[in-house]
């Protein structure tokens, strides 16, 4: 998906264009209107159940490999009047079917597990994640893929990513090679089917025509969690309304969603000077991972991820606690009266 971040740009210039006065254009140039969400999804949902029952893959194939790739799993069309080979599995009987809300529309996507992953780790909404993937359109038109593995943060990229990669987990174990390659064992690897809702949706890119629906394969090789503003409180918990956007939660109101916002509630205090913060750290990582384990957390106490250090070989983490100063059940980093009630005491 490396034109993800083209969108931002293809949709500044589509906005340029109709914000033009008419005198420059003619006046002749009609204004851009997308189709109603909820009527686009009954189109996409047939669409995509049509591509489901008249597609099969090559199962029998890819049960006997220990680590299945994006390139051993391959979609065939079932022709009219076909039955289903029977080394092959027809993907409308094996998909699961998920539901979700979106800008205020309900979704349906489907999901093809061909190995859940046995790694420790999955991924949330809005973590990083390392994976190899292609893409592409009903119609069998591949749009993009991946030569090696990259790293994409679930939080700009297509919004049927950050719903389906959490129900996968990332490799168990890795091994590096003489020339520098990686091999991993064991990762999450299926494909996703979206529909355009959760996809591009309206905006048009040179290999992905608006409205179209979208299948992914991929394998899930790694994941981390993020903390994009560096404050200890992991992107995840900035999540307030729990809607799976980071952009619509602005606790101060001042434009800067709280994900990317080092004072949180406005007070002029930093979030990270909010919250208490006890760092762990060993040589050993299994023995920091033990460590970790060990704790007894409360409700308003987590880890942060595991790191390690730029200066040693020694790993850390961080127990985050979520203050209360004034035990109103608003932690102080979302509290701007807490600080008021600190300067009156």
């Amino acid at each position: 998906m490396k034109f993800n971040y083209n969108i931002l740009f293809i949709s500044l210039m589509i906005v340029a264009v109709m914000s033009c006065d008419d005198d420059d254009n003619g006046g002749d140039v009609p204004a851009i209107v997308e189709n109603d969400r909820t009527e686009q999804q009954v189109i996409d949902g047939d669409a995509l159940l049509s591509y489901l029952s008249t597609h099969y893959y090559n199962s029998s194939e890819i049960n006997v490999l220990e680590n299945p790739t994006v390139d051993d799993l391959v979609f065939t069309t079932l022709l009219e009047g076909e039955t289903v080979p029977s080394d092959a599995t027809l993907l409308s009987s094996v998909v699961e079917t998920k539901t979700t809300t979106y800008k205020e529309v309900d979704y349906k996507y489907y999901i093809l597990k061909i190995n859940q992953g046995s790694g420790a780790s999955s991924p949330v909404f809005s973590d990083k994640v390392r994976v190899n993937y292609s893409g592409s359109l009903e119609d069998g038109t591949m749009f993009d893929s991946s030569s090696s593995p990259v790293n994409f943060d679930l939080v700009y990229v297509v919004a049927g990513w950050n719903r389906v990669m959490p129900e996968f987990n990332a490799a168990s174990s890795f091994e590096s090679n003489p020339d520098g390659t990686v091999d991993f064992s064991d990762y999450g690897m299926g494909a996703m089917f979206l529909p355009s809702g959760l996809g591009y949706y309206a905006d048009f890119l040179p290999s992905i025509p608006s409205y179209s629906n979208l299948i992914f394969k991929f394998e899930l090789i790694q994941t981390e969690v993020n903390d994009h503003d560096g404050d200890y409180v992991s992107s995840y918990l900035e999540d307030i309304n729990g809607d799976f956007d980071l952009f619509n939660d602005d606790t101060d109101g001042d434009l800067t969603p709280d994900f990317a916002d080092t004072d949180d509630d406005g007070d002029g205090t930093n979030t990270a000077n909010e919250v208490e913060v006890k760092e762990y750290t060993n040589e050993s990582l299994a023995d920091l991972k033990n460590e970790i384990q060990e704790v007894l957390l409360n409700e308003n106490q987590f880890f942060t991820a595991i790191k390690q250090k730029r200066n040693d070989d020694s790993y850390y983490a961080h127990l985050v606690t979520l203050v209360d100063t004034n035990g109103n059940g608003i932690p102080n980093y979302l509290d701007a009266t807490e600080s008021e009630t600190q300067m009156v005491n």
